[in-house]
């Protein structure tokens, strides 16, 4: 597969026209809406943590809506400021929010003109909360502790009608997966909107294999900001699944207040595993998921967003009766071409109970995908770090591909024991590929991919569903020469949509699909370095694939 690159000149030309942030609309928060700034939260420790409350300036108690991360409650855009992630990050669509609205938070006017009252609170070492005695890492037990504590706060001041709820994106979603495993006694909902729920499987090393473009980058770019461990040296010192990484992991089947969940197609490799995984594990029976492919910020501050997490809090948080135990749990979308929604469905069940898991067998005779298995002896290779293989399946009838994908590999290494491999899912209209949005405003994405180390590839049985592998990650296996092995790999979730005559490509490589000077694209996996990967002919080959047939 040919790894697309931008030259120095267009990446130049490109962010003079991203700085100009013309999508972005930025109103004048309400004079009707109460602002206390710079308030100290006591800590079971004796300190405090500094945050910004917003309320709505009539009196009364109102429920609570609580998000904490590092240092960013006073960066807000005014006076010609745009967060630098608006500028360069591509958004399809508008995007409007107030003046007060911190990145990734809630918009605080909304929220306060609707009967919220809004807390953003600065990370301890960050902003203007005080340094910890030890610099913290993110999303570690201090964190969480200093959540609770600024939960448990919030729950009993007299502006408060004692329920508090948890809102954000990406940063401001990841910590509240184990803030809510511990049930403080007055958080009553959560909406984590975007974030990954296994720092170590999601993000810093995605299935094992390393991350290292955005880790290096936001760990740098934080560091300027604040007082924090340095996660990126922890990364090059843990590149296993010890228990420096176990204890970050919440514990997701303990998690039991309502949870209104976001997986996002775009967000591959990042926040979408992680979001799923949430969603299946999350033992809540009270639980709705929101799907779509749109960029990260244009959809959590879009209006029907902001309705729904509306209806959602004012349900669990103010006891409107609203008619939120009816909706529907999922919110399903499907898109055939890139920023074009196809169709959005309103069903009980992700994946849908419609969907009928397809094996389409690898045949390496043709390079094809076959729903029959076609016996051969045939193997077939290709070198790890400049080769590929492409396994072609085109549709005879229009199909829906929904929910997450599993690919099975028998393979064997040559010229080395271990090996980083890639594999992804394109699709192809007319004989010209469909590219759809990816993480961080990326435009030129594929359908789905996904990577597994070869050493790290077993599975826990325990974890995994028929159509999503779960692994340990703790114990390094190379192979031997000769041996043969398993490999599972398991893809985001996705919603696409195939008419007929459109071609699925399946690739397989030893490299990311993604060239790292791509624009918007700060994501970067370790590549293979060396050898070659044999795939042997096996009946155990099977793309499983989450089909819906639309009958003509």
């Amino acid at each position: 597969m040919i790894i697309k690159k931008t030259s120095p000149k267009q990446i130049i030309g490109k962010i003079g026209n991203l700085i100009k942030p013309k999508n972005y609309t930025v109103i004048e928060s309400s004079p009707s809406i109460r602002i206390l700034r710079d308030i100290h939260i006591p800590l079971r420790d004796g300190s405090y943590v500094s945050a910004n409350i917003y309320m709505p300036s009539t009196k009364g108690k109102f429920p609570v809506l609580l998000s904490l991360y590092s240092g960013r409650k006073d960066v807000l855009c005014k006076d010609g400021y745009m967060h630098i992630q608006y500028r360069f990050a591509r958004q399809p669509g508008k995007l409007v929010f107030s003046d007060e609205t911190s990145f990734e938070a809630p918009d605080p006017n909304f929220w306060a003109i609707n009967g919220y009252a809004i807390l953003n609170i600065d990370k301890r070492g960050f902003g203007k909360s005080p340094k910890a005695k030890e610099p913290q890492s993110f999303f570690d037990n201090e964190e969480i502790l200093d959540i609770y504590d600024s939960i448990e706060w919030a729950g009993i001041q007299e502006w408060s009608n004692g329920n508090v709820g948890m809102l954000g994106v990406s940063y401001l979603a990841i910590n509240q997966y184990k803030t809510a495993s511990m049930n403080p006694p007055h958080l009553k909902a959560i909406c984590p909107w975007e974030g990954v729920s296994d720092l170590y499987k999601d993000w810093f090393f995605q299935n094992g294999v390393m991350e290292e473009g955005f880790t290096p980058f936001f760990m740098k770019r934080v560091s300027t900001m604040g007082d924090c461990a340095d996660m990126r040296q922890a990364q090059l010192a843990h590149t296993t699944r010890d228990d420096y990484w176990k204890a970050f992991a919440p514990a997701l089947e303990k998690i039991t207040v309502p949870m209104l969940n976001c997986v996002s197609y775009s967000c591959q490799m990042f926040h979408s595993s992680g979001s799923f995984r949430a969603y299946e594990k999350v033992s809540s029976t009270e639980k709705w998921l929101y799907t779509h492919r749109n960029g990260e910020w244009t959809e959590y501050y879009s209006q029907e967003v902001q309705s729904l997490m509306l209806k959602f809090f004012d349900y669990f948080l103010k006891e409107v009766k609203n008619g939120m135990d009816q909706h529907p749990k999922v919110r399903l979308e499907i898109r055939e071409f890139g920023d074009e929604v196809k169709e959005v469905r309103y069903i009980d069940q992700f994946p849908p109970k419609e969907v009928i898991w397809t094996k389409h067998y690898l045949n390496n005779e043709n390079m094809s995908l076959n729903e029959d298995f076609q016996s051969s002896d045939k193997n077939i290779k290709f070198d790890l770090k400049n080769g590929s293989l492409t396994y072609k399946y085109k549709f005879t009838q229009d199909t829906e591909i929904v929910g997450p994908m599993k690919l099975t590999l028998n393979i064997e290494l040559e010229e080395t024991d271990d090996a980083n491999i890639f594999v992804g899912i394109q699709k192809f209209h007319d004989g010209k590929e469909v590219e759809f949005e990816g993480v961080y405003g990326f435009p030129n994405d594929i359908v789905a991919k996904s990577t597994l180390r070869v050493a790290l590839r077993t599975v826990n049985e325990n974890l995994s569903t028929p159509y999503t592998p779960e692994y340990d990650f703790d114990t390094l296996k190379p192979l031997s020469k000769g041996e043969h092995a398993k490999m599972e790999f398991k893809f985001s979730p996705s919603g696409t949509y195939y008419r007929k005559g459109d071609e699925l490509r399946l690739v397989i490589q030893g490299k990311y699909f993604i060239s790292g000077s791509k624009i918007h694209q700060p994501f970067k996996y370790k590549p293979s370095s060396n050898g070659k990967c044999i795939v042997h002919a096996s009946n155990e080959n099977i793309l499983l694939m989450p089909v819906i047939s639309i009958k003509s």
